[in-house]
């Protein structure tokens, strides 16, 4: 079992919610599809961030200074892929796992192009993050922000898939180090009345916080839930009593 898992509840259309007469079931339009799948998307991301970062690591923004900036998106993804490469290498050499993931936008003023990127903050033998990345980013500023679990991991998840100012061809791309974890989804169907709200983790788990969303299904009208849960590692502290009710 992996480090993380999200929860996801639901009543199936045969069953229903409290107090709510079963439902005729509707037919999904596309709207409710494409929401899906985006809503899939930034939850995958979500996972990958929380099953290879920690608190510290950078939420790093790679900025081009007048004079720098590219004028199509390819010209900047070659720019991000170099300073990736020589991070890599140097990394490497030093025998660590560079781990990442990155995504390129275009700013709504201006259209400028940056990066933003996710990155393992290390600095051990030699190998400083801070100092190589402002060292071999040499097309204008760079900004750092320190990455913090409750709610920011989900937030910076939907933020990276979301199409909107990323890719002129309708659609986002982002780009992530081959080492990456990728944790599977953990559904569950509740066949029960109601289940608690806020929810509460098993023993050795925590409800990562602001992940906590509650809506409706579209299609059967009926609440949903869904959250994420983290293991306590190596921290010598018990979860709560409790369980996935």
């Amino acid at each position: 079992m992996g480090v993380i898992r999200q929860i996801e509840k639901y009543y199936p259309g045969n069953y229903g919610a409290p107090g709510k007469e079963r439902s005729k079931k509707q037919k999904r339009t596309p709207a409710d599809i494409q929401r899906q799948n985006e809503t899939n998307r930034w939850r995958k991301v979500q996972r990958i961030i929380l099953a290879n970062f920690h608190e510290g690591d950078w939420h790093l923004i790679l900025k081009y200074g007048k004079g720098e900036r590219p004028e199509t998106y390819e010209e900047a993804k070659i720019h991000r892929r170099k300073f990736l490469d020589k991070l890599r290498d140097i990394y490497k050499k030093a025998g660590i796992p560079f781990r990442w993931i990155a995504v390129t936008e275009r700013g709504k003023k201006g259209q400028v192009l940056h990066h933003h990127l996710i990155i393992e903050d290390i600095n051990w033998d030699g190998v400083c993050t801070v100092e190589l990345v402002k060292k071999l980013w040499a097309h204008g500023g760079q900004f750092f922000s320190s990455l913090y679990e409750d709610g920011e991991y989900e937030k910076l998840a939907e933020y990276i898939v979301k199409a909107e100012t990323k890719e002129e061809c309708g659609w986002c791309t982002y780009s992530r180090s081959r080492n990456l974890a990728v944790p599977q989804p953990h559904r569950e169907l509740i066949r029960r009345r109601k289940w608690r709200n806020p929810p509460v983790a098993p023993r050795g788990w925590y409800v990562v916080k602001d992940s906590i969303w509650n809506g409706m299904n579209p299609v059967t009208g009926y609440p949903v839930q869904h959250y994420t849960i983290r293991r306590l590692i190596n921290t010598g502290k018990r979860g709560k009593e409790g369980d996935d009710g």
